[in-house]
């Protein structure tokens, strides 16, 4: 009688299932109507389809009475090495490079110094002379 009623069971639940229709994964052909050519595209003046920036590295020298030269490399704040060479501190020295559009920051590496380069105007600067701020007068 168990039996029975299993069976039973079973084949309402597959009358049932055989019954509904299941969407075709597969994507249907397309339409004619559907294409867009590259000129119905609409695509705003100010976009740039541009992938990667040109940026000036401008690096200021410190006179210095002893050549004091060293490996200055600029990377990308990931690591990616973008630029190396021996490096005299007292030259100044001006490059172009290109870095990815959405890069804002630059990594400069002077022998075991580091420092952090912001791009502005698709300008980074550097100035191996030290920022001394001004003494100020006790009264």
């Amino acid at each position: 009688m168990k039996n029975s009623i299993y069976i039973f069971l079973i084949l309402i639940a597959w009358i049932l299932v055989s019954c509904v229709k299941f969407p075709d994964p597969r994507p249907g052909p397309i339409k004619p109507s559907d294409k867009i050519t590259m000129g119905e595209a609409k695509v705003s003046d100010s976009f740039s389809w541009s992938t990667s920036n040109s940026v000036e590295v401008i690096i200021t020298g410190l006179p210095t009475i002893v050549t004091v030269k060293s490996t200055l490399s600029i990377s990308l704040q990931d690591g990616t090495r973008l630029y190396s060479l021996l490096h005299n501190m007292s030259q100044d020295l001006r490059l172009k490079i290109i870095v990815p559009s959405e890069t804002t920051n630059l990594t400069l590496k002077y022998g075991s110094m580091e420092y952090n380069l912001k791009i502005i105007g698709n300008k980074a600067e550097f100035s191996f002379i030290p920022d001394i701020p001004e003494e100020i007068e006790v009264p």
